[in-house]
């Protein structure tokens, strides 16, 4: 099935799947009325004989006038509110209330180890479809973020960045899948290479808003990570894009520390910055090589080298890492921590 009609038929099944949901729960929520209606209707039972049973001792004590068969009337009573209760129980009332509550036992284990309409709804329109709901909401934000013509000019940037890492198209594919329709892939990857048409994105993108160019890095980022990391070509095009885009000192910053980790290589500059360990002695380094998975005499390289295989493990914006998102965001903390120790 085409995107487009995966989508129209997943808003129709969303709305059936909320009916189904709701009489999925409709015999739970029977057996809680049912329960609250037994436990009411015990009380007001309990309650109603026990002052019957008292009123009568009082209207015979009264009668005959003897003021210690009130007193024994009100004992009778207390005594008749603490055990009727136990002695009802063993009447029918008490075996209905008890076959209740093991039917709602059963049933709320039944529900628990079967399928349910709602469940089975789900797992066959996405067997049908090839995509599961996740992905489908995935798409969908995706699209309320950038409107049908932003998208437009998203398309030479990304294709820009593809031509840059052709061994990696099927994980681009994927990558791309999850936010574009098969027409606008198709056009990502086949449209002509124009120099105009670069400086035309570029131009639309520089004139809007600050938070929907980050979004759009954010984007062009993790389409340059797929399979083993960002290629030095693929930086200097994103930050290329960004300069083009006018971003401050405080965004390229956030987008080098976000994503260094994930380069597959180093510039000059940064292999002459990470020749020296500092000021720290070896010694109280130990932590930080034991979070790198290096040894204390390990070369400039094997450390940057142990740096980016754990950032290819743990990055939050890695695609296999978007269920462990905030256990991502900690793991690097203490990773970018440790590297920076060690490079000195």
């Amino acid at each position: 099935m085409k995107k487009r009609e995966i989508i129209r038929e997943y808003k129709r099944v969303k709305v059936l799947h909320a009916i189904l949901r709701t009489l999925d729960k409709l015999p739970g929520v029977i057996m809680s009325l049912i329960m609250i209606l037994l436990l009411v209707s015990n009380f007001i039972v309990n309650l109603g004989v026990c002052f019957a049973l008292a009123s009568f001792l009082f209207v015979i004590s009264i009668l005959i006038g003897n003021p210690y068969l009130i007193i024994i009337g009100f004992i009778l009573f207390i005594f008749l509110l603490i055990k009727l209760p136990d002695i009802i129980d063993k009447t029918i009332f008490g075996k209905c209330f008890r076959w209740i509550d093991s039917l709602w036992e059963r049933s709320s284990s039944l529900r628990h180890y079967s399928p349910n309409l709602s469940g089975r709804l789900v797992q066959h329109y996405e067997k049908k479809w090839g995509i599961n709901s996740e992905q489908i909401e995935v798409y969908l934000y995706f699209r309320k973020m950038f409107d049908d013509k932003s998208i437009l000019y998203i398309l030479p940037l990304l294709h820009q960045l593809s031509k840059l890492n052709v061994s990696d198209r099927d994980e681009q594919e994927i990558f791309l899948s999850e936010r574009f329709n098969e027409d606008e892939i198709q056009q990502i990857f086949e449209m002509d290479d124009s120099d105009s048409q670069f400086e035309e994105t570029i131009n639309y993108w520089r004139e809007k808003d600050l938070s929907e160019k980050k979004s759009l890095m954010e984007l062009l980022f993790k389409f340059s990570i797929v399979e083993d990391g960002i290629h030095n070509d693929e930086w200097k095009l994103l930050m290329q894009i960004m300069t083009q885009f006018k971003f401050n000192k405080n965004y390229f910053d956030y987008f080098k520390r976000r994503y260094s980790s994930l380069r597959t290589e180093f510039d000059d500059y940064e292999r002459k910055s990470t020749s020296s360990l500092g000021e720290y002695s070896t010694a109280s380094l130990e932590p930080y090589y034991a979070v790198l998975g290096v040894e204390k005499d390990a070369s400039i390289e094997e450390i940057k080298r142990a740096y980016h295989e754990l950032a290819m493990q743990h990055h939050p914006d890695l695609p296999k890492n978007a269920d462990r998102k905030e256990e991502c965001e900690a793991k690097m903390m203490e990773i970018n921590e440790a590297y920076e120790k060690v490079r000195g």
